[in-house]
Protein backbone atom coordinates (compact mmCIF):
# COMPACT_ATOMS: atom_id res chain seq x y z
CA UNK A 1 0.00 0.00 0.00
CA UNK A 2 1.45 3.39 -1.28
CA UNK A 3 2.16 5.50 2.13
CA UNK A 4 1.06 9.35 2.68
CA UNK A 5 2.34 11.83 5.34
CA UNK A 6 0.48 14.88 5.80
CA UNK A 7 2.09 17.71 7.32
CA UNK A 8 -0.67 21.01 9.14
CA UNK A 9 -0.42 23.62 11.34
CA UNK A 10 -2.94 22.05 13.22
CA UNK A 11 -6.05 19.53 13.53
CA UNK A 12 -8.37 22.42 13.42
CA UNK A 13 -7.43 25.75 10.85
CA UNK A 14 -9.65 26.13 7.83
CA UNK A 15 -6.72 25.14 5.74
CA UNK A 16 -6.01 22.21 7.45
CA UNK A 17 -9.24 20.99 7.57
CA UNK A 18 -10.05 21.40 4.12
CA UNK A 19 -7.24 21.28 1.71
CA UNK A 20 -6.07 18.00 3.95
CA UNK A 21 -7.97 16.11 6.85
CA UNK A 22 -11.30 15.94 5.14
CA UNK A 23 -9.55 14.11 1.87
CA UNK A 24 -8.30 11.66 4.94
CA UNK A 25 -11.11 8.80 4.11
CA UNK A 26 -11.19 9.61 0.62
CA UNK A 27 -7.69 9.24 -0.10
CA UNK A 28 -7.71 5.63 1.87
CA UNK A 29 -10.32 4.68 0.07
CA UNK A 30 -8.40 5.08 -3.05
CA UNK A 31 -5.31 2.68 -1.50
CA UNK A 32 -3.31 5.35 0.31
CA UNK A 33 -1.78 4.71 3.71
CA UNK A 34 -2.73 8.46 5.34
CA UNK A 35 -0.27 9.47 8.90
CA UNK A 36 -1.54 12.91 9.54
CA UNK A 37 1.08 14.76 11.60
CA UNK A 38 -0.32 18.21 13.12
CA UNK A 39 1.84 21.05 15.05
CA UNK A 40 1.99 19.54 18.47
CA UNK A 41 1.36 22.43 19.93
CA UNK A 42 -0.81 23.85 17.22
CA UNK A 43 0.40 26.78 15.52
CA UNK A 44 -2.61 28.90 17.24
CA UNK A 45 -1.45 28.00 20.59
CA UNK A 46 -0.75 30.85 23.46
CA UNK A 47 -0.11 30.54 27.06
CA UNK A 48 -2.72 32.02 29.45
CA UNK A 49 -0.42 31.60 32.56
CA UNK A 50 -0.36 34.78 34.40
CA UNK A 51 1.79 37.44 35.51
CA UNK A 52 3.08 38.09 31.81
CA UNK A 53 6.77 37.35 32.31
CA UNK A 54 5.45 33.70 33.19
CA UNK A 55 3.42 33.81 29.99
CA UNK A 56 6.26 34.85 27.95
CA UNK A 57 8.58 31.80 28.78
CA UNK A 58 5.30 29.76 29.15
CA UNK A 59 4.76 30.75 25.34
CA UNK A 60 8.34 29.85 24.14
CA UNK A 61 8.59 26.71 25.83
CA UNK A 62 5.56 25.84 23.66
CA UNK A 63 7.24 27.03 20.24
CA UNK A 64 10.07 25.40 21.12
CA UNK A 65 8.47 21.83 22.04
CA UNK A 66 6.48 22.42 18.94
CA UNK A 67 9.65 22.27 16.95
CA UNK A 68 11.33 19.70 18.54
CA UNK A 69 8.21 17.28 18.18
CA UNK A 70 8.71 18.84 14.23
CA UNK A 71 12.32 17.13 14.38
CA UNK A 72 10.84 13.89 15.15
CA UNK A 73 8.31 14.05 12.74
CA UNK A 74 11.05 14.42 10.02
CA UNK A 75 12.67 11.02 11.37
CA UNK A 76 10.77 8.74 9.41
CA UNK A 77 9.90 10.71 6.33
CA UNK A 78 12.01 8.64 3.87
CA UNK A 79 9.81 6.06 5.05
CA UNK A 80 6.81 7.23 3.04
CA UNK A 81 5.77 7.76 -1.16
CA UNK A 82 4.86 10.95 -0.94
CA UNK A 83 4.91 13.80 1.89
CA UNK A 84 2.02 16.55 1.55
CA UNK A 85 3.23 20.20 3.45
CA UNK A 86 0.17 22.39 3.98
CA UNK A 87 1.91 25.74 4.27
CA UNK A 88 4.83 25.37 6.53
CA UNK A 89 6.46 23.15 8.85
CA UNK A 90 6.75 25.06 11.81
CA UNK A 91 6.98 28.60 11.08
CA UNK A 92 9.29 31.09 9.83
CA UNK A 93 12.62 30.03 8.07
CA UNK A 94 13.85 26.75 6.12
CA UNK A 95 15.95 24.70 8.59
CA UNK A 96 12.79 22.08 8.94
CA UNK A 97 12.29 22.01 5.13
CA UNK A 98 15.62 21.61 4.51
CA UNK A 99 15.92 18.40 6.50
CA UNK A 100 12.95 17.32 5.58
CA UNK A 101 14.05 17.56 1.56
CA UNK A 102 16.84 15.79 2.84
CA UNK A 103 14.93 13.10 4.22
CA UNK A 104 12.31 13.43 1.01
CA UNK A 105 12.16 15.22 -1.73
CA UNK A 106 8.86 13.74 -3.21
CA UNK A 107 7.01 16.88 -1.57
CA UNK A 108 3.48 18.18 -2.28
CA UNK A 109 3.70 21.78 -1.64
CA UNK A 110 0.18 22.95 -0.44
CA UNK A 111 -0.74 26.77 0.45
CA UNK A 112 -3.97 28.73 -0.16
CA UNK A 113 -3.00 32.03 1.36
CA UNK A 114 -0.66 35.08 0.08
CA UNK A 115 2.51 33.59 2.36
CA UNK A 116 4.71 34.74 0.09
CA UNK A 117 4.37 38.39 0.70
CA UNK A 118 6.09 40.10 3.58
CA UNK A 119 9.39 37.96 5.22
CA UNK A 120 8.42 35.04 4.24
CA UNK A 121 8.51 35.42 0.33
CA UNK A 122 12.28 33.53 0.17
CA UNK A 123 10.66 30.33 2.46
CA UNK A 124 7.84 30.00 -0.17
CA UNK A 125 10.21 30.05 -3.19
CA UNK A 126 12.18 27.43 -1.65
CA UNK A 127 9.49 25.73 -1.29
CA UNK A 128 8.08 26.11 -4.80
CA UNK A 129 11.33 25.50 -6.27
CA UNK A 130 11.96 22.25 -4.53
CA UNK A 131 9.11 20.80 -4.04
CA UNK A 132 8.17 17.79 -6.16
CA UNK A 133 4.86 19.17 -7.12
CA UNK A 134 2.89 22.45 -6.04
CA UNK A 135 -0.59 22.88 -5.22
CA UNK A 136 -1.47 26.49 -5.04
CA UNK A 137 -5.57 26.89 -4.07
CA UNK A 138 -6.00 29.65 -6.94
CA UNK A 139 -4.83 31.00 -10.10
CA UNK A 140 -3.33 34.60 -8.52
CA UNK A 141 -1.66 31.73 -5.92
CA UNK A 142 0.06 30.05 -9.03
CA UNK A 143 1.18 32.82 -10.70
CA UNK A 144 3.83 33.63 -7.83
CA UNK A 145 4.38 29.37 -7.52
CA UNK A 146 5.55 29.20 -11.59
CA UNK A 147 7.96 31.86 -11.34
CA UNK A 148 9.89 28.95 -9.54
CA UNK A 149 9.13 25.75 -11.28
CA UNK A 150 6.12 24.31 -13.68
CA UNK A 151 5.40 22.01 -11.36
CA UNK A 152 2.05 23.57 -10.95
CA UNK A 153 -1.81 22.53 -10.39
CA UNK A 154 -3.88 24.44 -9.14
CA UNK A 155 -6.33 22.69 -6.63
CA UNK A 156 -9.11 24.81 -5.16
CA UNK A 157 -10.20 24.83 -1.71
CA UNK A 158 -12.89 21.86 -1.81
CA UNK A 159 -15.95 21.21 -0.19
CA UNK A 160 -17.17 17.76 1.07
CA UNK A 161 -20.99 18.89 -0.63
CA UNK A 162 -22.74 15.51 0.62
CA UNK A 163 -21.86 16.68 4.08
CA UNK A 164 -23.85 20.05 4.17
CA UNK A 165 -27.41 20.40 4.29
CA UNK A 166 -28.92 22.41 1.50
CA UNK A 167 -31.69 24.85 2.61
CA UNK A 168 -35.18 23.38 1.39
CA UNK A 169 -37.53 25.69 4.00
CA UNK A 170 -39.02 28.67 2.50
CA UNK A 171 -39.39 31.98 3.76
CA UNK A 172 -40.06 33.04 7.48
CA UNK A 173 -40.49 36.59 6.91
CA UNK A 174 -37.05 37.33 9.04
CA UNK A 175 -34.61 37.07 6.87
CA UNK A 176 -31.09 36.93 8.36
CA UNK A 177 -27.78 37.99 6.42
CA UNK A 178 -24.49 36.04 7.68
CA UNK A 179 -20.90 36.39 8.03
CA UNK A 180 -18.61 33.68 9.36
CA UNK A 181 -14.92 33.54 9.39
CA UNK A 182 -12.09 33.85 11.97
CA UNK A 183 -11.49 36.74 14.81
CA UNK A 184 -8.50 37.41 12.82
CA UNK A 185 -9.89 38.07 10.03
CA UNK A 186 -13.05 40.25 10.80
CA UNK A 187 -11.47 43.38 11.44
CA UNK A 188 -10.36 43.69 7.74
CA UNK A 189 -13.05 42.22 5.91
CA UNK A 190 -16.64 42.66 7.73
CA UNK A 191 -16.16 45.87 9.93
CA UNK A 192 -15.29 47.64 7.02
CA UNK A 193 -18.49 47.16 5.65
CA UNK A 194 -20.55 47.68 8.92
CA UNK A 195 -21.35 51.08 8.06
CA UNK A 196 -23.42 50.34 5.03
CA UNK A 197 -25.05 47.65 6.78
CA UNK A 198 -26.12 49.78 9.54
CA UNK A 199 -27.64 52.10 7.20
CA UNK A 200 -29.45 49.87 4.85
CA UNK A 201 -30.54 48.11 8.07
CA UNK A 202 -32.46 51.60 8.62
CA UNK A 203 -33.93 50.87 5.33
CA UNK A 204 -34.75 47.46 5.07
CA UNK A 205 -35.45 45.09 7.74
CA UNK A 206 -33.07 42.02 8.39
CA UNK A 207 -30.48 40.79 10.93
CA UNK A 208 -27.01 40.15 10.96
CA UNK A 209 -25.64 36.74 12.35
CA UNK A 210 -22.10 36.46 13.05
CA UNK A 211 -20.36 33.44 12.98
CA UNK A 212 -16.75 33.44 14.88
CA UNK A 213 -14.26 32.01 17.57
CA UNK A 214 -15.10 34.21 20.13
CA UNK A 215 -17.80 37.29 20.36
CA UNK A 216 -16.61 40.39 18.83
CA UNK A 217 -17.28 44.10 19.66
CA UNK A 218 -18.58 45.56 16.54
CA UNK A 219 -17.83 49.09 16.25
CA UNK A 220 -21.43 49.68 15.48
CA UNK A 221 -23.75 51.23 17.91
CA UNK A 222 -27.28 50.78 16.36
CA UNK A 223 -26.73 47.95 14.05
CA UNK A 224 -29.14 45.06 14.96
CA UNK A 225 -27.05 41.79 15.01
CA UNK A 226 -26.69 38.58 17.06
CA UNK A 227 -23.56 36.11 17.68
CA UNK A 228 -23.21 32.22 16.63
CA UNK A 229 -20.06 30.56 18.53
CA UNK A 230 -18.03 28.94 15.33
CA UNK A 231 -18.03 25.27 16.06
CA UNK A 232 -16.74 22.60 13.06
CA UNK A 233 -19.63 20.16 13.61
CA UNK A 234 -22.26 23.20 12.86
CA UNK A 235 -20.37 24.33 9.45
CA UNK A 236 -22.51 21.53 7.56
CA UNK A 237 -25.88 23.55 9.14
CA UNK A 238 -25.17 27.02 7.94
CA UNK A 239 -28.40 26.95 5.65
CA UNK A 240 -30.27 26.87 9.41
CA UNK A 241 -28.28 30.28 10.48
CA UNK A 242 -29.05 32.58 7.98
CA UNK A 243 -30.84 33.23 4.71
CA UNK A 244 -28.09 34.75 2.85
CA UNK A 245 -23.99 35.17 2.81
CA UNK A 246 -22.03 37.73 2.58
CA UNK A 247 -17.92 37.53 1.92
CA UNK A 248 -16.38 41.40 1.68
CA UNK A 249 -13.17 41.62 0.90
CA UNK A 250 -10.57 44.75 0.62
CA UNK A 251 -8.97 44.34 -2.86
CA UNK A 252 -5.29 44.32 -1.73
CA UNK A 253 -2.56 42.15 -2.63
CA UNK A 254 -3.24 39.47 0.62
CA UNK A 255 -6.95 39.26 0.14
CA UNK A 256 -6.39 38.47 -3.64
CA UNK A 257 -5.20 35.74 -2.49
CA UNK A 258 -8.30 33.83 -0.62
CA UNK A 259 -9.28 31.20 -1.87
CA UNK A 260 -13.26 31.68 -1.55
CA UNK A 261 -13.58 29.03 1.50
CA UNK A 262 -16.64 30.99 3.35
CA UNK A 263 -18.65 31.83 -0.36
CA UNK A 264 -18.03 28.35 -1.33
CA UNK A 265 -19.54 26.72 2.06
CA UNK A 266 -22.63 29.55 2.06
CA UNK A 267 -22.95 28.23 -1.46
CA UNK A 268 -22.51 24.28 -0.71
CA UNK A 269 -25.69 24.69 1.71
CA UNK A 270 -27.83 26.12 -1.11
CA UNK A 271 -27.38 29.87 0.08
CA UNK A 272 -27.36 33.05 -2.42
CA UNK A 273 -24.16 34.95 -1.63
CA UNK A 274 -23.41 38.69 -2.05
CA UNK A 275 -19.34 38.77 -2.08
CA UNK A 276 -16.25 41.35 -3.37
CA UNK A 277 -15.19 40.05 -6.65
CA UNK A 278 -11.51 39.73 -5.46
CA UNK A 279 -9.27 37.47 -6.68
CA UNK A 280 -10.55 34.02 -6.76
CA UNK A 281 -14.17 35.64 -5.96
CA UNK A 282 -14.55 36.83 -9.30
CA UNK A 283 -14.33 33.48 -10.60
CA UNK A 284 -16.76 31.57 -7.96
CA UNK A 285 -19.65 33.72 -7.84
CA UNK A 286 -21.87 33.98 -11.25
CA UNK A 287 -23.57 37.37 -10.96
CA UNK A 288 -27.05 37.06 -11.20
CA UNK A 289 -27.08 32.92 -11.53
CA UNK A 290 -25.67 31.74 -7.80
CA UNK A 291 -25.48 35.77 -6.29
CA UNK A 292 -23.87 38.81 -6.88
CA UNK A 293 -20.67 40.62 -7.26
CA UNK A 294 -20.74 44.05 -5.09
CA UNK A 295 -17.69 46.36 -4.95
CA UNK A 296 -19.28 49.69 -4.13
CA UNK A 297 -21.94 50.52 -1.93
CA UNK A 298 -23.96 51.24 -4.18
CA UNK A 299 -23.85 47.82 -5.57
CA UNK A 300 -23.80 45.76 -2.03
CA UNK A 301 -26.89 47.94 -0.92
CA UNK A 302 -28.33 46.87 -4.76
CA UNK A 303 -27.65 43.34 -4.17
CA UNK A 304 -28.62 42.90 -0.59
CA UNK A 305 -31.89 44.73 -1.17
CA UNK A 306 -33.39 42.78 -4.28
CA UNK A 307 -32.21 39.16 -2.20
CA UNK A 308 -34.43 40.77 1.02
CA UNK A 309 -37.58 41.09 -0.73
CA UNK A 310 -37.73 38.76 -2.80
CA UNK A 311 -37.42 35.53 -1.21
CA UNK A 312 -38.60 33.66 -4.87
CA UNK A 313 -34.68 35.00 -6.06
CA UNK A 314 -32.81 33.64 -2.95
CA UNK A 315 -34.64 30.15 -3.20
CA UNK A 316 -33.53 30.44 -6.81
CA UNK A 317 -30.31 31.63 -6.70
CA UNK A 318 -29.45 29.33 -3.57
CA UNK A 319 -30.29 26.45 -6.01
CA UNK A 320 -28.06 27.37 -7.90
CA UNK A 321 -25.16 28.39 -5.92
CA UNK A 322 -25.55 24.91 -4.31
CA UNK A 323 -25.36 23.15 -8.10
CA UNK A 324 -22.14 25.18 -8.75
CA UNK A 325 -20.30 24.00 -5.84
CA UNK A 326 -21.14 20.51 -6.67
CA UNK A 327 -19.93 20.61 -10.04
CA UNK A 328 -17.17 22.49 -9.53
CA UNK A 329 -15.84 22.62 -6.23
CA UNK A 330 -16.35 19.28 -4.28
CA UNK A 331 -14.40 16.66 -3.48
CA UNK A 332 -15.88 14.45 -6.21
CA UNK A 333 -14.52 16.83 -8.29
CA UNK A 334 -11.36 17.48 -7.51
CA UNK A 335 -10.21 14.13 -5.61
CA UNK A 336 -9.08 12.19 -9.06
CA UNK A 337 -6.76 15.83 -9.73
CA UNK A 338 -5.03 15.00 -6.63
CA UNK A 339 -5.01 10.96 -6.77
CA UNK A 340 -3.11 11.69 -10.22
CA UNK A 341 -0.79 14.21 -8.36
CA UNK A 342 0.38 11.80 -5.71
CA UNK A 343 0.60 8.98 -7.83
CA UNK A 344 3.20 10.74 -9.96
CA UNK A 345 4.78 12.55 -6.73
CA UNK A 346 4.73 8.61 -5.66
CA UNK A 347 6.38 7.11 -8.42
CA UNK A 348 9.27 9.42 -8.80
CA UNK A 349 12.81 8.42 -7.61
CA UNK A 350 14.24 10.16 -4.51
Amino acid sequence: MKRLLGFTQSAFDPAARFRFIRLIPYLQSAGWEVTHRPNRPDRQWSSRLQPRLVRQLHYRAGRLLMRLNRYRDLSDAGEFDVVFTNRDLAGPGLILEKRLYRKNPRIVYDFDDSLFIGPNTAAVAWMCAHAAWVTPGNEYLAEFARRYTDRVTVIPTIIDTDAYEPRTNGDNGHVRIGWSGSDQSIRTTLFPRLPMLERLQADVPFELVVITNTRPTLPAANLRWSFVPWRAADEPALSHQFDIGIMPLEDDAIQRGKCGLKLLQYMAAGLPTVASPVGVNAVIIQPGVTGFAARTEPEWRDALVSLIRDAGQRARLGHAARQRCVQDYSIRRWLPELLAIFDRVGGTKP
